[in-house]
């Protein structure tokens, strides 16, 4: 009999005896998958909260006795990282106590690897007979959990004692039922206790039923084979991941981003610096920041590695079955505590997730991207993209319904329907969502008028929103709504991306950030009356109220109007290289404008609306070469590197992707050797047709890096006035200098 030998992460080896055929491996890896996805609809079908029914805000996964994840519903991956930090903190701290028919709830970010209080979590053991044998976990998002302010999110808060009820792994369950002096706990401390504790009660429901799922899978095969099945199973997804990461080139890739925040009165940027090394089959990285502050976008260890995870798995192992073997292959380091990368209690978390720990996914994208373009590999070369816009335009609002009582609501739609990055072979997907959201979603506009006191005025793309590019990034949305048929509210405002937008790549354009405004003292209803409904701001009379990124208890009256803007992402490449068929296209379907077309893009149409090719590549050129006296050879080049943008590495020196001219040798950073021309940022945007809010000290400034040969845009970076960094960018190892294309 044959014995396979696993390589393990601590380097031991471990004999399993004849390995599993590969059909019971498989069947056995999906059956774990599929008694999550069991537990997913359990969840949705008892909860009554659009969070969970329509959004579907949650995650389920089973784990071995080890606290091992070998079976999850990828609905959102942050959730990856939260529920296994989770499980080994019970294991650790309550691991001698746990009996059958316990269940436990979790939402502390600082104690037990929540996301943030408003994502609340339960955990049940599976017992066989009188042994332990595994977990399973659930979790999502309720829209109250105490505290200051709605949704578990508080934008003014400056401790986490002024966030959110904690729940530090406790015992809500015992012997199958719910304690009822917990119970009357929520009643006096939440203000929608009845939708908490019938949320907590699916969330029991869903875990149980996983358990259920588990022991009949164990009747089937027995404990011990399933375990070994699943030591098989982890051991090949760590052994597939570790080798596509063998295959990127020796070196450190490094990028900053800034995190936004404007609760007290004035605007700050807190900055962020990521690197990553690829050594050994294993991705190292290494994240800082400055000290953690006194609001809630301090980014907890839940946050920062659910978000680095989420963004390995969507560019590195999307096509690789995930277990507890993918996290074998990652070590994050998030430096001394007491920073914003690596809080301690009691800083405000609300938002770790969203505001310093979505940038975290930010920056990870950008350094595979970087790292990709550098590698051998044609399938990593084809992996680099644009970031995701992963930025929140959320707000929260509660008042009184139709019928008078309590209303409270969290619309996910500028939250979540935000533009996703451009790709080497296709535009960036319009309302993506981020990253991490693989299933997430917002209720279709009859819903929200059904179930909450509102009227849409429209909702739709947010034209030109997506980053500008030879692969345009992806679009966000564009909504409107006033009060309909309740009381007057007030709002929470929460948005992570009102200053600095998702970057492009290789040369494309930041994606447009998102705002939320209203209109004071409008004429909305006489206008309604008088049977018109506007289909733009424009056409109704007020004052405009711009809303704050962060803010707590706007007042939102009946007489108003709102209207918001979610972001756009990143897009790829020189917009001077995008196809002029491609350009025809997005301005026929509406979704970039003619004057964007014309400016951003070099298109020339003609006197039909339809574009003149060859006259649009000479004015590209023509355009180019006033900015570039250098330039010598025509855009348009026959030697392109297809599906390559941005400086590559070939013959020992770094060169243009276009035209292949050498820019500077591969031992150097290659952006040092061009000079880039510098705007500010919000000029670029008034004329690419996005927003971006203006900052009066320290503006952000667009830096672009353009190939002194043939004129291409080959780099474009953010930056602060009067702040000097090394631009984002990978740099080799010595001794791999031969690295080439």
């Amino acid at each position: 009999m044959s014995t396979e030998i696993f390589s393990t992460n601590d380097g031991k080896q471990t004999a399993a005896g004849a390995p599993p055929d590969p059909i019971t491996a498989e069947v056995v890896r999906c059956a774990y998958d599929n008694i999550a996805e069991e537990m997913a609809l359990v969840l949705v079908r008892t909860s009554g909260s659009p969070a969970l029914t329509e959004a579907k805000d949650f995650s389920t996964i089973v784990f071995n006795r080890a606290g091992e994840q070998i079976g999850s519903a990828g609905y959102v991956l942050l959730h990856l990282a939260s529920s296994r930090i989770a499980v080994e903190a019970l294991v650790e701290q309550r691991g001698d106590e746990i009996e059958p028919g316990d269940a436990y709830i979790c939402n502390d970010p600082h104690t037990n690897g929540a996301l943030h209080q408003a994502d609340v979590g339960i955990i049940t053991p599976i017992f066989e007979e009188k042994e332990l044998i595994g977990w399973t976990f659930a979790n999502a998002h309720l829209i109250d959990v105490g505290g200051a302010s709605l949704g578990g999110i508080a934008p003014t808060a400056y401790d986490c004692f002024e966030e959110a009820v904690r729940f530090p792994l406790t015992r809500i369950a015992k012997n199958g039922f719910i304690d009822p002096e917990w119970e009357r706990f929520v009643g006096l401390n939440f203000r929608a206790p009845v939708p908490f504790v019938n949320d907590v009660r699916s969330l029991i429901a869903a875990c149980r039923a996983g358990g259920e799922r588990v022991l009949a899978l164990v009747d089937e095969y027995g404990v011990e084979t399933l375990e070994e099945i699943s030591a098989h199973n982890m051991n090949l997804s760590e052994q597939a991941l570790r080798a596509r990461i063998a295959e990127l080139p020796e070196g450190v890739s490094s990028t900053h981003e800034w995190v936004e925040y404007d609760g007290r009165g004035t605007p700050e940027l807190y900055e962020l610096f990521a690197e990553m090394r690829a050594e050994n089959g294993t991705l190292n990285f290494r994240f800082s920041g400055r000290e953690q502050v006194p609001c809630f976008i301090n980014g907890a260890q839940g946050g920062i590695e659910g978000n680095t995870i989420s963004t390995i798995l969507t560019m590195l192992a999307y096509d690789i079955p995930f277990n507890e073997g993918i996290w074998r292959c990652i070590n994050i380091d998030r430096g001394e505590p007491g920073t914003i990368v690596n809080p301690v209690n009691p800083a405000p978390v609300s938002a770790a997730h969203m505001e310093t720990g979505a940038k975290i996914a930010r920056m990870v994208s950008t350094l595979i991207s970087d790292a990709c373009s550098a590698s051998n590999a044609d399938l990593l070369r084809s992996r680099a993209a644009g970031q995701a816009s992963s930025a929140s335009t959320g707000t929260a609002w509660f008042g009184t319904n139709r019928e008078g009582n309590l209303s409270v609501f969290f619309p996910m739609d500028l939250s979540v329907a935000i533009g996703g990055p451009a790709q080497t072979v296709a535009d960036g997907q319009d309302v993506y969502g981020y990253q991490s959201t693989l299933s997430i979603g917002f209720p279709d506009v009859e819903t929200h008028e059904l179930s909450e006191p509102v009227l849409f005025l429209w909702r739709r793309l947010n034209v030109n929103s997506g980053g500008a590019g030879q692969r345009r990034g992806g679009q966000g949305l564009d909504s409107s709504w006033i009060l309909w048929g309740g009381g007057d509210h007030s709002c929470f405002s929460f948005q992570s991306c009102c200053e600095v937008p998702a970057r492009g790549y290789g040369g494309g354009l930041p994606g447009g950030a998102g705002f939320n405004h209203l209109i004071r003292s409008s004429n909305i209803r006489d206008l309604i009356k008088e049977g018109k409904l506007p289909t733009s701001a424009d056409q109704v009379e007020g004052a405009l109220d711009p809303m704050p990124g962060k803010g707590s208890n706007i007042p939102f009256r009946i007489d108003e109007m709102y209207f918001g803007k979610s972001c756009g992402g990143g897009g790829l490449g020189d917009p001077f290289l995008r196809s002029p068929e491609l350009v025809q296209k997005d301005v026929d379907e509406g979704r970039v404008t003619l004057d964007v077309a014309q400016t951003i893009y070099g298109a020339k149409f003609n006197e039909r609306g339809k574009i003149n090719q060859d006259e649009t590549w000479r004015n590209r050129d023509k355009i180019r070469s006033t900015r570039l006296s250098t330039k010598q050879v025509p855009l348009k080049s026959e030697s392109s590197l297809t599906g390559q943008f941005g400086a590559v590495p070939i013959d020992k020196n770094w060169a243009c992707s276009n035209c292949q001219s050498t820019i500077s040798p591969i031992t150097t950073h290659w952006k040092s050797a061009i000079e880039p021309q510098r705007s500010e940022l919000v000029n670029i945007f008034e004329t690419s047709g996005q927003f971006v809010r203006a900052r009066k000290d320290k503006p952000l400034i667009f830096a672009e890096r353009f190939c002194p040969n043939c004129g291409t845009l080959l780099s474009t970076d953010l930056e602060v006035d009067g702040e000097s960094r090394t631009p984002s960018g990978f740099v080799f190892d010595g001794n791999t200098a031969e690295q080439s294309h």
